[in-house]
């Protein structure tokens, strides 16, 4: 390629012959169909300009097509208009009949971009260069990169970044300083990156959600992020994970990675919360961001402020969480909760020592309760449709199982009780079973709103043992 610059300086019938050659000769090594309309050479006082280039490279499994309106190389200085980039693995897109996940797919690009960069300095093994200006936009995904600019260094080995920032629609990212070791081939070295100073970033999740998860379409809630990241080809670390909103209402702390980030099947995303503290009113407004179906939002405003401590992860077609809920009326100890995008079913068990359930249901004939129950509701939209068709209602559909170790009825302050309920989505059926040494007894009972619990019926068939003959 030096040659073919050195002999295009001096006619345009030369600078063409080369042209030819040289495309054609890459063509033939890269397997690469490569086209120009038109190519400028300087070589010695460094100016390049190419105008409507564009290349086709044909992979095992995807083609890739490049095209550039205009290059322009003047000194040190870079400019790239109109960068074309398009994929094509000639398979459907990975959201086809998947109405739940997000557009981006790598397989299917068609990215516009933009970029003005200025190289500060070259020498044979190192190149430290400067991003002015960036942009990018694939009108389909929804990724629009509306500014970038960073600083770049390598010595060939590792690349160094700094000062980087990054604008997708209202989000903004800045990562002060990142380093990265190479891959390797010939000595057998994978990728491996760590930030050295915290990344920060001003979030509205609205502006990932047609790349990533459809459900963020109306999250429009700001959130303040900070947090340490490294990681390798498959995996990723994130330390000292800092999330907060504007007023700081709510507040989390956490650690947490993803292994296995190339396997589908085996892909896990974990966290540990050291501490989630939400107050009075901001968990609602964080739900309120979800286009889901909202039970008992009421009753969770009932439990002032809720704190969280504990560990979830993200499976294929599975989300799994455990840990400890504390709330303005007791404690809530999550033992287990899976959501199951397979069966569409959510399922968990809970349990407390201290929790004034009366409080929480605005029901002051009950007091402190010390249970453990174990739940499964049905999140299907099919099943729940047909269901709605049938019997209407506002209800979940599910059945909740408990034992009651300990609770407080009006004047009854009970021990060793059982309670299972049903819902079919229009009525909830319940029935407690006390039996002691002082009664036996059972409560049935029946809803239909969760917003209006005060007004659950309650029918009780209770049989006094206190005066009963005993038997010889």
């Amino acid at each position: 390629m030096m040659v073919v610059a050195f002999i295009a300086i001096n006619t345009d019938y030369v600078q063409n012959k080369a042209l030819h050659y040289a495309t054609e000769k890459l063509s033939e090594r890269l397997r690469t169909e490569i086209k120009a309309e038109s190519i400028s050479i300087n070589f010695l006082k460094l100016t390049l300009d190419l105008h409507n280039v564009s290349a086709v490279l044909h992979g095992k499994k995807t083609d890739h097509f490049i095209s550039v309106q205009s290059l322009h190389l003047r000194g040190y200085s870079i400019e790239l208009d109109n960068l074309k980039l398009v994929t094509n693995n000639y398979k459907p897109r990975k959201n086809v009949g998947k109405p739940k996940r997000g557009w981006f797919d790598a397989g299917h690009l068609d990215v516009t971009a933009n970029i003005k960069m200025q190289i500060n300095y070259w020498q044979e093994d190192s190149i430290n260069a400067s991003i002015l200006k960036g942009t990018a936009l694939d009108t389909v995904s929804g990724f629009h990169i509306n500014d970038l600019h960073m600083q770049v260094a390598t010595n060939l080995k590792k690349l160094y970044v700094q000062d980087a920032f990054i604008r997708q629609g209202s989000t903004e990212i800045h990562i002060p300083a990142v380093e990265m070791l190479l891959p390797s081939k010939k000595k057998g070295i994978h990728l491996n990156y760590h930030t050295t100073r915290p990344l920060t970033a001003q979030v509205i999740l609205q502006d990932i959600s047609r790349l990533f998860t459809p459900a963020l379409a109306q999250f429009t809630l700001p959130l303040e992020l900070s947090v340490n990241v490294s990681g390798t080809d498959s995996t990723m670390v994130f330390d000292d994970i800092q999330i907060k909103t504007e007023d700081e209402k709510f507040q989390l702390a956490a650690t947490g990675g993803i292994e296995h980030l190339t396997e589908k099947y085996l892909l896990n995303i974990s966290f540990h919360v050291d501490k989630m503290t939400a107050k009075q009113g901001s968990a609602a407004h964080i739900i309120e961001q979800f286009p889901v179906k909202k039970y008992m939002m009421k009753q969770l405003g009932n439990l002032g402020n809720i704190t969280y401590k504990g560990d979830f992860s993200v499976l294929h077609k599975r989300q799994v969480f455990s840990g400890l809920i504390g709330t303005g009326v007791g404690d809530i100890s999550l033992q287990s909760l899976m959501i199951n995008d397979s069966t569409k079913y959510v399922s968990g068990t809970v349990g407390t020592s201290n929790l004034e359930l009366g409080k929480a249901l605005e029901m002051n004939e009950i007091g402190m309760i010390a249970a453990k129950a174990t739940f499964e509701f049905d999140i299907s939209k099919v099943r729940t449709a047909e269901m709605r068709q049938k019997v209407g209602g506002k209800l979940p559909m599910g059945t909740v199982s408990a034992k009651i170790d300990e609770a407080k009825y009006k004047i009854l302050k009970v021990r060793n009780t059982t309670l299972d309920m049903e819902s079919n989505g229009a009525v909830a059926e319940g029935l407690i079973v006390i039996s002691n040494r002082i009664l036996d007894g059972k409560f049935s009972f029946t809803f239909t709103d969760t917003n209006e619990m005060h007004k659950m019926k309650v029918k009780p068939a209770v049989k006094i043992k206190l005066f009963s003959k005993k038997k010889n």
